[in-house]
């Protein structure tokens, strides 16, 4: 074996194994598109990361940034929004972001719309006595409305009409004994209909019984996303009737660590150390390349006779290792991107996985240790543009109190 393939091979294990120098400064969080020259993804980092079908770009935001953003939503590539700490909304018009006056401080943990003059957003509660807020932006103003419960709201989604809200508060049902109740808040025409914990009493026991971080809506379809009392990730379904729980993933597919409802209405779980699987309605399809096909990949990695191929084999090994780590995802069930806690974006077609871009490598740096960064310039899937700058200073404008 060659030393450039022997130093590959190391280096391509050094990020699976989650001590390489490459791994990422700052986390992704969120991610959204319009289509697939469309994407974006924000997370802790001082810009907002897009791609426009042919390569990702940093767009840095030019304010002062706390903590980062956890949120974006966007009706096109010319009006993108992003949430986060403080009550945090920034506003892309194609050609800068602008600080929007947002009526409240607190942090902005989802955003969803039907149009750039019809958007949502969901202010997290300072503690679990106080009731979240639903803001909405009209094209004009962001306008604020309280939720009639008072429960640690994590997620927001919009079905038809109407709006859902989903999280958890907690509740002491007999002395000494303190428990998680799921609750899913639906807007229809003004009114709120809690299922789950209404506040007095349970009204729906499989909403209930986990606290959900996660809701997802395709088409008629509602996925929940949480972890019961006993620390075991839950999943529920509806699809227009009531909430029935998802089998549980095979115990050789792994540990559930995150999941989401794909465009196409198939829920799509990522697995710590072993991948992803799909659920076909009557079961799981894991998507994992083994141990055994790993070490063929890996063999494969230190025995192509080309280059190009050696860099194509790190890029799907790497994205398998990683993909356990998924935060948020965006796509079909067939054709997909998710981002990582560790900076990662992966690109996901069918049965393939392989990472598309690595925020590490925008440091010259780090990514001239990275064999990650280098099989991206080499193969040339994904790699990322300097950060822009000939950008427009953005407008400030004053919170309303």
């Amino acid at each position: 074996m060659s030393q450039t393939r022997r130093a590959l091979l190391v280096g391509a294990a050094l990020v699976l194994g989650g001590a390489s120098l490459a791994r990422a400064q700052e986390g992704f969080l969120a991610i959204w598109g319009s289509g697939p020259n469309d994407v974006w993804a924000v997370g802790g980092g001082r810009a907002a990361l897009h791609f426009d079908g042919r390569a990702w770009a940093e767009l840095p935001y030019g304010v002062p940034v706390s903590g980062g953003f956890t949120a974006v939503w966007g009706s096109g590539p010319n009006s993108v929004f992003v949430g986060g700490e403080s009550g945090t909304i920034l506003h892309w018009n194609g050609q800068a972001w602008s600080r929007m006056a947002v009526p409240t401080d607190r942090a902005i943990v989802a955003l969803a719309g039907r149009s750039a003059a019809d958007v949502y957003a969901l202010a997290q509660s300072y503690s679990d006595t106080e009731a979240p807020t639903l803001l909405h932006w009209n094209g004009r103003a962001w306008t604020p409305t309280p939720l009639p419960l008072p429960f640690r709201a994590n997620a927001l989604a919009l079905s038809g009409t109407g709006v859902l809200v989903a999280g958890w508060v907690m509740n002491d049902p007999t002395p000494g004994e303190r428990r998680t109740y799921g609750v899913l808040a639906r807007r229809v025409a003004a009114r709120w209909v809690l299922t789950g914990w209404n506040g007095r009493a349970v009204t729906d026991r499989v909403v209930a019984g986990a606290g959900w971080s996660a809701v997802g809506v395709s088409g008629t379809a509602v996925l929940l996303a949480g972890e019961r009392d006993d620390g075991e990730r839950s999943l529920a379904i509806s699809r227009g009737a009531a909430f029935t729980p998802l089998p549980a993933v095979p115990a050789s597919g792994g540990q559930l660590s995150s999941a989401f409802l794909a465009s196409d209405g198939v829920p799509v779980a990522f697995l710590s150390g072993v991948g992803l699987a799909r659920y076909t309605g009557r079961g799981w399809g894991v998507a994992s390349p083994g141990s055994e096909t790993g070490a063929q990949q890996m063999q494969q990695l230190g025995m192509d006779p080309t280059a190009q191929g050696q860099m194509a084999v790190a890029l799907r090994y790497a994205a398998w290792g990683d993909i356990g780590n998924t935060r948020a995802a965006w796509g079909s069930s067939g054709d997909f991107y998710a981002v990582t806690e560790g900076g990662r974006v992966i690109r996901v077609q069918g049965s393939d996985a392989r990472i598309a871009y690595d925020a590490s490598c925008a440091n010259p740096q780090m990514a001239m240790m990275n064999p990650i960064c280098q099989a991206l310039q080499q193969t040339g899937a994904g790699q990322p543009q300097a950060p822009r700058t000939a950008l427009p200073m953005p407008s400030i404008r004053v919170k309303r109190p």
